[in-house]
């Protein structure tokens, strides 16, 4: 390597942040401010001391600015939480749900090893029902033989795993026709093949064996990650489509129409195992004692070949053996079977056939363990990792200047009179404010990693340090008693807009990841959080991110069938929407209505008015003139006891109760007085009967119980349509639709209620709409139902009891008696069909 034999010159920076950049900008600054009264910008002016020493400082806040972004975001051991920071690692990241017939296919041989190949089939013919997949599964077959029973338990247990696997990683608006499980024919392997010495006959034996087993079995490939890198494939090939645990799949030979068997291709491969000299036959036997040269199946087949090993004399001796004429040992093996079977003893025989079983069984266990093993992603992809930094660590200003200023840690001498050490604390109180400037960005520096986290509970954007003694010598005689870190903050927070700025970090994220959250049109729709929206449009920001690794690569999966009534089996979109709402709870309950039937029931406007009337006392008249508006509570608190009044609410109050400007206050005494509501024909409702000072609080609780019940009813079912075909055999279905196959390809029905606060609103019923629309895959036609709430209780019933049904079906592998699950499709069928109602842009077959 070349030394170079100069210094570099030392660049100027390109964005004018070194000092003579620094320097030159504040000359300029001050010839601007000051032109009239100050004419001297001489080296030996006080000012431009001040000036150069301020940019020095300056230059230091740039050195630590530069560091590598993974230093800011260590804590303090020098490691980076990335999920805390929404910075998720390419494993968990960049691969997604299966979607197309070769993710599937991928899925289905890395998530289960006993399968040898498989191919789905998307159905494309012209009268087909479009999203139906039919699966083609080979499972492993072994060397050796089992008996009909173990084989046919065998594939039942491998079909059920295939239909669960499917079931909870199907894609929207697909769903599976149904899984063959292709089933075995066995051939053997004869032939004449030349050795050497260099390793065993029988470990030879069974090399031939096993390779050639897995070449006519296996179609499809998988190595090693490691492998695969070495092999010059990049973690974006690797990474793309469903995530494979247990190595890279190559999807070539999912692409493959048909299979050949060419016993080239086995003499190709003989040739390369180590021991081998020459092949100078070879063919494969079928269990007639046909002989054959080439082997030819397509995906559609019931049957595929394969490989076994039989342990008699005469099949092992069918593949011979000898050594070549060069060798040193006797051949063990002679050409005639006959021969050798007068010749050699059936012990003889016997051993060898017991060893080439023991090398095989070695061979197929270290395969099975191949196949089983799971990589260790986290450990082959290398993640930044950052240096522990004390970015807040702050050396005064001053200590640079000459002692002869009386700034620094020498001070001015006891010796100087009064006026000296006044000057001398006026000129550390003139630099007070840059240097406590700079102290705070070094602060903001040092919390650049709350910042840019998932944190709830941060409160600012600007974060302060308190200066005291230790970081500029002789200070705190310059402060007042209230001086603390508490006043600091709280001058500070007048500055901070915290909201604005947490939201401008959290959308950053969130692009990182090409994501964005409605938030205009959130706050344009409120009509739930009113004062404190900002805060709760960051939590839900904050919700979309760490959700976003399963919302993103899962975006176009249908809801999980295994276990369909439940908040684990909803679909990502369901997920996705109720978080873009702003409606996103842990544990979602799978009902839109169960909370609203329980200890809060929803009933009639009738009936919630006559169950008002019957309250003691309850006013027999009351005028606008006498009521008074509610004043505004002094805190905000939320006692979480709080119940809502006689237990029950209604539409009007679910759609009128969530704005304070309903509601006013009619006197009783001066003491007592009713809360009524004001409902959107003008009448007025005595809600309850409280003492005065008590209303303001009690109407903070009531109006957030009632837009907590509204937010948990707003959520969404996705039905798909394709799950509501029938599912009956064509002989024995006995209850013929009136309904045209294309209703079920590609369409969804999306039930939302019409009976929220919001949701009342057209305008942000178009908006949900669209949204929704957007987040769908392009292929799917969605048609939407706004149902009041007694419809959606009805619906919700229909909904449960058919997904039941299904989830019973899917437990059975799509075998068994449909009639029940075929006559809760058509409840739902007939259900929405009634409550359809004509929409702009949409259209029904």
């Amino acid at each position: 390597m070349a030394v170079p034999d100069h210094i570099k010159r030392l660049q100027a920076d390109a964005d004018g942040l070194d000092f003579d950049g620094l320097r030159r900008r504040g000359i300029e600054l001050l010839q601007q401010l000051s032109s009239g009264r100050w004419t001297d910008y001489n080296l030996h002016d006080p000012g431009v001391t001040l000036l150069e020493l301020l940019c020095y400082g300056l230059t230091d806040l740039v050195y630590r600015t530069d560091f590598a972004v993974a230093d800011f975001l260590s804590n303090e051991t020098g490691t980076i939480d990335f999920h805390a920071q929404a910075l998720y690692p390419p494993a968990e990241i960049f691969p997604n749900h299966a979607v197309t017939d070769l993710d599937f296919c991928k899925l289905l041989y890395d998530q289960l090893p006993e399968i040898e190949d498989v191919w789905a089939h998307s159905h494309t013919e012209a009268h087909s029902t479009r999203g139906l997949m039919s699966v083609f599964i080979k499972p492993h077959a072994s060397l050796f033989r089992h008996t009909q029973e173990e084989q046919s338990a065998a594939h039942r247990q491998l079909r059920h795993a295939a239909v669960q696997l499917l079931s909870r990683y199907r894609s929207l608006g697909r769903d599976i026709d149904d899984i063959h499980i292709v089933q075995p024919t066995p051939f053997t392997l004869a032939g004449d093949i030349e050795i050497d010495d260099s390793r065993s006959r029988a470990e030879i034996y069974a090399d031939i064996i096993f390779r050639c087993a897995k070449l006519v079995t296996s179609g499809s490939q998988i190595t090693r990650f490691e492998e695969a890198l070495r092999e010059g494939k990049t973690w974006d090939e690797i990474l793309s489509g469903p995530l494979t645990e247990r190595g890279y799949i190559d999807e070539a030979s999912f692409l493959q129409e048909s299979y050949d068997i060419d016993v080239i291709k086995l003499i190709t491969l003989i040739r390369h195992i180590p021991g081998v000299l020459r092949v100078n036959q070879l063919s494969l036997i079928d269990e007639q004692g046909q002989t054959h040269e080439h082997l030819q199946f397509d995906h559609h087949d019931a049957n595929c070949p394969v490989l076994h090993f039989i342990n008699t004399p005469e099949m092992i001796l069918a593949l011979r053996l000898h050594y070549s004429k060069n060798a040193t040992l006797e051949p063990m093996v002679a050409e005639d079977i006959e021969q050798v079977l007068s010749v050699r003893t059936q012990r003889e025989i016997h051993a060898f056939g017991e060893q080439v079983t023991l090398f095989l069984r070695k061979y197929e266990f270290e395969h099975e363990a191949f196949r089983r093993n799971r990589a260790r992603l986290d450990q082959l992809i290398p993640l930044p990792k950052g240096e522990a930094r004390q970015f807040d660590e702050y050396f005064s200003l001053g200590e640079h200047l000459p002692a002869i200023y009386g700034v620094n840690h020498f001070g001015v001498p006891q010796s100087e009179p009064d006026a000296v050490h006044a000057k001398a604390r006026q000129l550390k109180a003139y630099l007070f404010p840059f240097e406590q400037m700079m102290a705070n960005y070094l602060s903001s520096l040092q919390h650049l990693r709350q910042l840019y986290s998932l944190d709830p509970c941060l409160d600012r954007s600007y974060f302060t340090q308190f200066l005291s003694n230790q970081e500029i010598p002789n200070l705190e005689v310059l402060y007042t008693n209230k001086a603390n870190q508490a006043e600091l903050e709280r001058i500070v927070a007048g500055q901070d807009n915290f909201e604005e700025r947490r939201n401008r970090v959290l959308d950053s994220l969130l692009a990182l990841y090409g994501e964005n959250y409605p938030e205009t049109e959130l706050r344009r729709y409120d009509v739930y959080f009113k004062q404190y929206v900002g805060r709760q449009i960051l939590l839900n920001k904050i919700y979309l991110l760490r959700h976003l690794c399963d919302l993103s690569s899962g975006r176009g999966t249908g809801r999980c069938l295994t276990n369909a009534w439940h908040h684990d089996a909803t679909s990502p979109i369901e997920r996705k929407v109720r978080i873009l709402l702003g409606s996103f709870q842990e544990q979602q309950d799978p009902s839109l209505i169960s909370h609203l039937q329980g200890e809060t029931k929803l009933i009639s406007d009738k009936r919630y008015l006559e169950r008002l009337q019957k309250q003691i006392n309850y006013p027999s008249e009351l005028h606008f003139d006498k009521l008074e508006v509610v004043p505004l509570p002094k805190s905000e608190s939320y006692k979480e006891d709080f119940r809502i009044p006689h237990g029950t609410v209604c539409d009007a109050m679910l759609q009128q109760g969530t704005r304070w400007e309903n509601y006013r206050i009619h006197r009783v005494s001066e003491q007592h007085a009713w809360l009524c509501l004001l409902t959107k024909d003008e009448q007025i409702w005595p809600i309850c009967f409280l003492p005065i000072a008590e209303i303001s609080q009690f109407l903070r609780c009531l109006i957030d119980a009632l837009a907590g019940q509204c937010l948990q009813s707003e959520g969404v079912h996705v039905l798909e349509h394709i799950l509501l075909r029938p599912r009956a055999p064509t002989g024995q279905d006995n209850h013929k639709r009136a309904i045209d196959h294309e209703f079920y390809c590609h369409r969804v029905s999306i039930i939302l209620p019409a009976y929220t606060a919001r949701f009342q609103d057209p305008k942000a019923r178009l908006w949900v709409e669209k949204l929704i629309a957007e987040e769908l895959p392009a292929h799917l036609l969605p048609e939407f139902y706004w149902l009041d709430f007694a419809f959606l209780a009805q619906f919700e019933n229909r909904y449960q009891k058919w997904l039941t049904q299904l989830a019973l079906h899917v437990d059975l592998d799509y075998q068994g008696d449909c009639s029940e699950l075929d006559r809760s499709a058509e409840d739902v069928i007939e259900f929405l069909k009634k409550n359809r109602h004509q929409q702009i842009n949409r259209y029904w077959i």
